[in-house]
């Protein structure tokens, strides 16, 4: 276990390092989205997390994304700004119908702690994608890629999902 941490904390480390070189700037807990949103970035139409909302959105059949974060946490904001902020990744947000949940971890919510521990995690970032189709959540790894999300996201809907597959099963029916 201590090797794991100390592997974990020096991938955090350099992730940090990474960030900081490459001009993305860490917001404090009072900063807000905005100061991590760069001038290709869009905002995403996020609602506060709670087990209520989740249970909501998933008995509608809705694909939900949940984003563990805190305010404090360097790998989530780094996360946010070069994998959840992106045009690309707010257009298929839109384009799946996926809601996005974000489950703030900054104060340390024990029903939040209730649901890392669920997951085997201590802490954060943790990123889940419920599909629609009420299967068991995708994780997500704790380091964010555009095409990692981009590639769940696509996945959310499930097999049948889109009038692009709907249209394609019409004509290969015959129909």
């Amino acid at each position: 276990a201590g090797k794991k941490a100390w592997a974990l904390g020096g991938a955090a480390a350099a992730l940090a390092l990474a960030a900081l070189a490459s001009g993305v700037m860490v917001p404090n807990a009072a900063a807000g989205p905005s100061a991590v949103q760069g001038p290709e970035s869009a905002a995403l139409d996020e609602q506060p997390y709670s087990p209520a909302t989740l249970a909501a959105l998933r008995a509608k059949g809705t694909p939900v994304f949940v984003n563990y974060t805190a305010a404090w946490c360097v790998s989530c904001q780094v996360n946010d700004r070069v994998a959840l902020s992106t045009s690309r990744v707010a257009e298929a947000f839109r384009r799946q119908g996926v809601a996005y949940l974000k489950a703030d971890w900054t104060r340390r919510d024990p029903v939040i702690a209730a649901d890392l521990a669920r997951f085997g995690r201590a802490g954060v970032p943790l990123y889940l994608v419920y599909p629609a189709d009420g299967r068991a959540p995708q994780v997500l790894p704790p380091i964010l890629t555009e095409g990692a999300v981009l590639k769940a996201l696509a996945g959310a809907r499930g097999p049948s999902a889109g009038p692009g597959v709907q249209a394609r099963n019409s004509a290969v029916a015959g129909a």
